[in-house]
């Protein structure tokens, strides 16, 4: 997948008859897209770990674990949204068919958060072939102009709800992140 903020349109691997060709896409309505475009925004390259209280099981013999809530976090790309090193961004899926609730802790939980919802727009629930952002379609304002990507602020110490089958980015502001401070 290619994105540049120059781009006319999509590039993307094919994933039909195998043949490992690339297929131009011209509409920005796909899920993948808008995708991309909010992880090149908001995700820097440093990766963090992620310790989540409550989630970690041991697998039972002979038995896998596929969890349903995966949670990413990286140090936040300061070059956009003005966003000051030191950020970090959690991307959050929810596979889950219930919503799931997280709750920020230690040095997190007293920043603001800024939230990015990626979910499903219209009728067909999954199977949409567009998106919404914090409940607003993403759709191109002209020919050649992307839409604001406006993030929903949550409030210090407010709890993370994420609906099913969801994604999420979160953006906590001011961190100060040691290893998020440099490069």
């Amino acid at each position: 997948m290619v994105d540049d903020d120059d781009s006319d349109g999509v590039v993307g691997g094919g994933d039909c008859g195998g043949g490992g060709g690339f297929t131009w896409v011209q509409t920005f309505e796909l899920e993948d897209y808008w995708l991309s475009l909010l992880y090149k925004r908001l995700i820097g390259p440093k990766v963090l770990a992620v310790h989540v209280a409550g989630l970690q099981r041991k697998p039972r013999p002979g038995r896998v674990i596929r969890d349903k809530l995966r949670i990413y976090a990286h140090c936040t790309n300061h070059h956009n949204h003005n966003y000051v090193r030191g950020s970090i961004t959690l991307f959050i899926i929810n596979l889950h068919r219930s919503r799931k609730k997280i709750k920020l802790a230690g040095t997190l939980r007293d920043k603001l958060v800024h939230q990015y919802l990626l979910q499903p727009y219209g009728q067909e629930g999954l199977k949409s072939k567009s998106v919404q952002l914090n409940g607003q379609p993403l759709v191109m304002v002209d020919d050649g102009t992307l839409p604001e990507l406006k993030p929903r602020p949550l409030r210090a110490g407010r709890t993370l709800v994420i609906p099913p089958v969801t994604m999420g980015f979160y953006v906590v502001k001011n961190v100060n992140a040691l290893a998020c401070r440099y490069r």
